[in-house]
């Protein structure tokens, strides 16, 4: 069995979740700032950070030094010289208190997850998003690596409430193919977790170009990305494991659909008519009702 990290190895990441509960607001707000900022630090400075934050360069000394490191310099250091730098593994948790997590530890990092999301998204990114997938003719789906999953997810609950949805890229296409037919009438809602392909702002700032609205739902590491979508969701992704956790982008896709489905009001009950007759129709499943009527 590895022996658990000492304090030096530990990431941002995990210095500041180990304390955020406890922050102070002010130094909570740089906090977020930081990790926003964690792959490019280097070219950021304590002041410019604080400024960024709206807060005393004061704050940003006590905020290093609440987080274990010497100095700013050590700081930006370490980060860059940090072996998880981008990878999952830079969000877990020091597991020198507990190697082996209890049910109840998870369960409340998750709650810490969905929390500190939904407290940081603003109400008005949250209401251009869903106005978007009311809007639109077509939501597209795109999952970049372990963003896949996500994407599936979100397109079984919009297809339930919207006539045209789909994920890319379809099976037995190419993703440039696909990608060369989004344009106006269409929202396109990107799931991109922590290592981004380099070429996904690129993608995002043409598919904006082409006339279709962009939804990144991503971790609070994203810059260029997030800067390149016409809306961007960032998600806290802590986890007490080395991989990330996705209940805060699970719990943001509940919300956005279950919003758009009572917006669109008769539209999605029309919808789930329809879908519900072609289950009767072409499957053959047991439901409650059926089950109890074959007991008798």
């Amino acid at each position: 069995m590895n022996p658990p990290p000492s304090s030096s190895a530990r990431s941002l990441e995990s210095r500041i979740y180990a304390v955020y509960a406890q922050l102070p607001p002010a130094e909570r707000k740089l906090a977020d700032v930081m990790l926003q900022h964690q792959m490019d630090l280097a070219l950021y400075t304590a002041s410019e950070l604080a400024r960024e934050a709206g807060v005393s360069t004061a704050t940003a000394a006590r905020l290093i030094r609440s987080l274990g490191y010497v100095s700013y310099p050590a700081a930006k250091r370490e980060i860059r010289e940090s072996a998880h730098w981008g990878s999952p593994q830079g969000g877990a948790i020091d597991r020198s208190q507990e190697p082996v997590p209890s049910l109840a530890a998870v369960v409340q990092t998750n709650i810490d997850n969905i929390r500190a999301t939904a407290d940081s998204v603003s109400p008005q990114t949250l209401a251009a998003v869903v106005d978007a997938s009311v809007r639109a003719d077509r939501i597209v789906l795109i999952g970049m690596r372990n963003g896949f999953g996500l994407a599936h997810y979100a397109a079984h609950y919009f297809g339930l409430i919207k006539d045209d949805v789909r994920v890319l890229p379809a099976t037995g296409s190419s993703m440039a193919h696909e990608l060369s037919s989004i344009g106006p009438g269409d929202h396109v809602i990107c799931f991109a977790f922590r290592r981004r392909p380099r070429t996904l702002p690129r993608m995002l700032s043409d598919l904006s170009a082409a006339g279709a609205v962009t939804t990144l739902i991503t971790d609070i590491s994203a810059s260029d990305s997030a800067k390149a979508a016409d809306h961007a969701i960032r998600c806290r992704c802590h986890s007490l494991a080395p991989f990330n956790s996705f209940t805060a982008a699970i719990t943001i896709v509940d919300y956005l659909s279950c919003t758009v489905a009572a917006l669109l009001g008769e539209k999605s009950v029309e919808r789930f008519r329809r879908i519900d007759r072609m289950v009767d129709l072409l499957e053959d499943v047991a439901t409650p009702k059926t089950e109890t009527r074959e007991k008798r």
